[in-house]
């Protein structure tokens, strides 16, 4: 028993070696995530989440060991499904595709800066977007309706997983929320939460 302990701490420590990075330092970060998305009022009445698949890169510039700047493109699925809630019943339901450019300022902690967060803001630009009303009709192509540019704030926090000098695994939680609306005609805006999974290359 305790070689399997000993083993398992040795395991442990294997994967926590040091992430600490030099000043001018960059990384690439691509990524495939499960997301979930809701409109604001839809989560707060508890409607079912739309579920999609992200998909994306980051770039990070490291200003010194513990503060990084990072941005990149990502793939996204919004949107929100039908509410029936006793007090609240809405049969809308919306699905839409953005391109994201996320642009936040990393924190780098613990002893070998393995943990990092980030806060900042975020600008999507929409690809596509249909709605369902639920009146036979199935889903309908609203993009005419639907804001093209959607502005909020991010955030997440994130865990790297030294795997060997040169392969280095990430595994982070990212959270957005709209600041303005998604469709013209309607008052709902994004709330997206996604854990991801990407390969760290540094340059």
């Amino acid at each position: 028993m305790r070689s399997f302990l000993c083993i398992g701490l040795f395991f442990i420590s294997s994967l926590s070696i040091g992430q600490i990075r030099e000043k001018g330092t960059i990384e690439l970060t691509p990524i495939i995530g499960y997301s979930a998305s809701y409109h604001i009022h839809s989560f707060v009445f508890a409607s079912p989440p739309v579920p999609g698949i992200q998909l994306g890169v980051y770039g990070n510039y490291f200003l010194n060991e513990r503060w990084s700047l990072r941005s990149g493109l990502l793939y996204q699925k919004m949107g929100t499904e039908k509410i029936d809630f006793s007090i609240l019943k809405d049969d809308y339901s919306e699905k839409t595709n953005y391109i994201t450019l996320p642009v936040t300022i990393n924190y780098h902690f613990g002893g070998k800066r393995n943990w990092y967060a980030n806060n900042g803001i975020f600008m999507g630009i929409l690809t596509s977007a249909e709605a369902n009303y639920n009146d036979g009709n199935g889903f309908v192509d609203i993009k005419d309706t639907t804001n093209p540019i959607q502005i909020g704030i991010s955030n997440g926090i994130g865990y790297k997983f030294k795997i060997s000098p040169k392969f280095i695994v990430a595994i982070d939680n990212s959270n957005m929320v709209g600041l303005t609306k998604t469709n013209k005609e309607r008052i709902g805006v994004n709330f997206y939460v996604s854990l991801n999974l990407g390969v760290v290359f540094k340059i």
